[in-house]
Formats: C-alpha cells, structure tokens, sequence
C-alpha cells in the first residue's frame, strides 16, 4: 500500500505515513480493489442510463398513441356534435299515429348506421341514412303509469363501405309516456248538432287496441286496419257524450269525448239518415219522420210542388234550391197547434260538378273590367281564367294563386285554390274555373292593390 498523500511505501500496520507524516485513512482499499469498483460503478450507471431512456421512449411513445387517437375522437366528437354530420332528432308520427322519434344520420352513400341498442341498421342514402323509433318501444315490459320518462343513450356506429368501423358519439333521448293514438274520424268535430236518432261513429286506433264506447268495450268490431265504424244512439235530451276510451299496448290510457247535440222539441222530428251535408246539384232531396198531425213549413228555398207530408204516419220530403255554390243552411219546421215549433237547421256544401261549373263560365278575359265594377251583384257567377302564377300565398291554411291573365302584369286575379289538383308551380300556365264568392271575400289587396279574388274549384295545366 502506498501513502494516500505523498504515495510512499506504507507497512501493514503504519498509522500515520513514516515518509509525510501525515495520518492514515482507517480503511484504504487495495490497488487491485480500485479498478474494479471503478467498473462496477459505471455498469450501474450505464444500465440506468438504458432503462431510463427505455422508460422515456415507453412514456413519449405512449403519449404519441393516446394523443393521435385523442386527436381522432375529437375529430369525429366535433363532426357528429357541431360539425355538418351532427344527427338531427326529431319528433314524429308514424302512419299508424304513434307517437315516434326520427333520427336523421349523414354520412357518404353506401355506408351503414348501426344502433347496437335496437339491433338495427340503416342504410346511407342521399347522403343521409333515417331512423324511426317508436316512443312505445322504449316501454315494453314497464308500468308505463309510474314511469315519469325513459332516459335513453343510443350508442351508434358508421360502418364504412370498406368495412372500417367508427364509434359514432352517444345520442341521449329524453322519451315521455306516449298516449294511446285515436283518431275521430266522424263526426269530424267535437261538438255537433243532429236531428237523427242514430250517428254513424267512426274512430281509428293502432290494430291490437281495446276501445270502450260508453263503457261498453266494442273492441271485437275493430277491424284488422284499426278501423271501428258503430251506429251510437243520440236521444232528444240536448247534450249526448259520447266517451271513447282507447288502450293501446305501452301506450298511456286515451279518452276523448264527443258532444253530439239534440234538441229537446216539443214536437217530434228526426231527418232520414240518407239525408247528406254534401251534393253535386242545385236541388237536394230533404226527407224524414215527424210527429203524426204536425205541418211542415220550410224557410229557405224550395220547390213548393215537392213539399209531401203523410199526416197519418209523419214521413215528410220537399226539394231544397241551393242558393250558393259552397256552403248553404237548410232551414224548416215542424208546426203543430198548441205547441212550439220544433225547428231543424243544418248546412249543406253544394259543389256542382266539372260539366256543370264549365258550361256556365265567362271568359275572364273579356269580362275583366266588368268583373272589378260589379264583384258585389256577381256573387257565384263562373268564370274561366287563363294564364301565369306569378305568386302563391299562404296565409292560415288558406292557398291563394296570383294569376296574370294578361300576360303583361296589368290583370291579375287571386284565387282561393280549393280544387284538387294540388299546389301548382310559380310560372307555369293554368286553365281555372272559378266562382265569385260573397261580397265581403270578392277582393284581395295584393300589393296595396284590389283586384278580383275568385274560389278555383277545379284547375289543369294549360293546353
């Protein structure tokens, strides 16, 4: 060993160094220990060295991975939730009249849409792939009466034409109890007054259905289409309810109630059942039962040879004249002495017939000017317009065709288009048969100008 300090011989058991003087280390490794330690250190220190690197390639690599598919559902998180394939749900009613939700996906033709939860996929179509869910669907073995709602998360996903598979983000729905669908068809209003003993009803609900009419359950008359068509009595007491009650699988109890009045009269009347609100002509046929020994006076219109009453069996029957073409009131009495009148008022829609309406038509054109003088004397006279939509205007349900028929847009006429051709198209050229209405409807103001407003009941194209 040699002296730490002035690296002169030591002996084995020297204490302080005989050569400098100065004390000696207790323990001083050996010349041959050094070189070893040396190596030994610098092993460890490159095996860290390794692993350390390794374990940051790991984590940077690692981080690459996590960030390059986070960059990837951001994308489609951003596309499918505020970006231009973002799926578009709305509220719908399908052909049967359950309530449903439609969800409109987009993405390219030929791909699929497909909803694990449904087990249902939706080919892409114009770009767009639909969805129909029934809102009943999502009650299916509930007590749809104590449920509030039905939280629902749809967890779609677009396969690619190539076969490739994308998570599509989750749709969450808020679903409601649906209400047993009804529809009534007749009477076409809640409230109506009769003057028969009978009223045909007639009322759809989805097929599979239990209906109630009064209490009574007429669920076996339902035919396979939903369809339930029943004669209800209507008594002479002033107000009838008539109660329906609909049950329909998954589906909330459903009651509507219809008011069909009839009068109480001292003198009993009651029209025939065959007696119609609707006709194609001028004269219509009025018949039915009244008490034995009563009169019948009629204060609207009719053929007075026509008026035929049996005083021993009360079955009476006169010829109405409709004095206007759409909608006129039918109004006759029963008379008997020493009792009130027992009066009968109903409306009757007179839409004459193609044949009929044409035969009396003016050419517009040549009347115009009279038209836009006299639309107060001229109420129901038929014209025949030709000519250009230059304009349609929708206003509360209400279709009105501007049409120009003189081609240079000094004559115009609005018609109120009841026909049933349908909507026409802005340029094109029609032949209408029209009617003026009563003077309060006879003129529109179409920019900040009167002109003549005509009903249409029947249109085509021009020839």
């Amino acid at each position: 060993m040699k002296c730490p300090y002035c690296h002169k011989p030591l002996g084995p058991s020297d204490v302080i160094c005989p050569s400098c003087g100065q004390p000696l280390p207790e323990h001083i490794d050996s010349l041959a220990d050094r070189p070893q330690s040396f190596w030994d250190r610098r092993l460890v220190r490159v095996i860290l060295f390794v692993l350390g690197a390794l374990v940051a390639i790991f984590v940077i690599g690692f981080a690459i991975y996590k960030l390059t598919f986070w960059m990837e559902d951001y994308q489609i998180e951003r596309l499918y939730t505020r970006g231009e394939r973002t799926p578009v749900v709305s509220e719908i009613t399908l052909d049967d009249g359950r309530s449903a939700h439609l969800i409109s996906f987009f993405a390219n033709d030929g791909d699929q849409i497909y909803i694990p939860e449904l087990q249902r996929s939706a080919i892409v179509a114009g770009h767009v792939a639909r969805v129909e869910i029934a809102d009943s669907d999502w009650f299916e073995g509930v007590d749809i009466e104590n449920v509030e709602s039905a939280e629902v998360g749809l967890s779609p996903v677009l396969i690619e034409e190539n076969g490739a598979r994308t998570q599509l983000p989750t749709i969450e729905l808020n679903i409601a109890p649906p209400e047993s669908p009804i529809e009534v068809i007749s009477p076409a209003e809640d409230n109506l007054t009769v003057f028969t003993s009978v009223y045909p009803l007639e009322v759809e609900v989805v097929p599979g259905s239990t209906v109630l009419v009064n209490g009574e359950d007429v669920t076996d008359v339902v035919d396979r289409n939903g369809l339930l068509s029943a004669n209800v009595n209507i008594y002479p007491i002033g107000d009838n309810v008539i109660s329906i009650l609909v049950r329909t699988p998954n589906h909330l109890e459903t009651r509507r109630d219809v008011i069909i009045y009839r009068a109480q009269l001292e003198i009993e009347i009651e029209l025939d059942t065959s007696v119609q609100n609707e006709t194609e002509s001028r004269q219509m046929l009025i018949s039915g039962t009244c008490e034995p020994g009563a009169y019948i006076e009629v204060d609207t219109p009719y053929v007075e040879e026509s008026l035929y009453v049996n005083m021993q069996t009360g079955d009476f029957e006169f010829l109405t004249n409709l004095e206007y073409i759409g909608e006129n009131t039918v109004r006759f009495r029963a008379v008997m002495e020493g009792r009130a009148d027992a009066e009968i008022h109903f409306n009757v829609n007179y839409t004459p017939t193609l044949a009929n309406y044409s035969a009396a038509a003016w050419p517009i054109q040549e009347n115009y000017d009279q038209l836009v003088r006299l639309y107060a004397q001229w109420q129901d006279r038929v014209f025949l317009c030709n000519g250009e939509i230059i304009e349609i205007i929708e206003e509360d349900g209400v279709e009105r065709l501007v049409m120009d028929i003189s081609g240079n847009g000094e004559d115009l006429v609005v018609l109120v288009n009841e026909s049933s051709f349908g909507t026409p198209v802005i340029g094109q050229s029609y032949s209408v048969y029209a009617h003026v209405p009563a003077r309060e409807e006879a003129r529109y103001m179409y920019n900040a100008t009167y002109y003549p407003q005509l009903i249409t009941l029947y249109m085509d194209v021009a020839a």
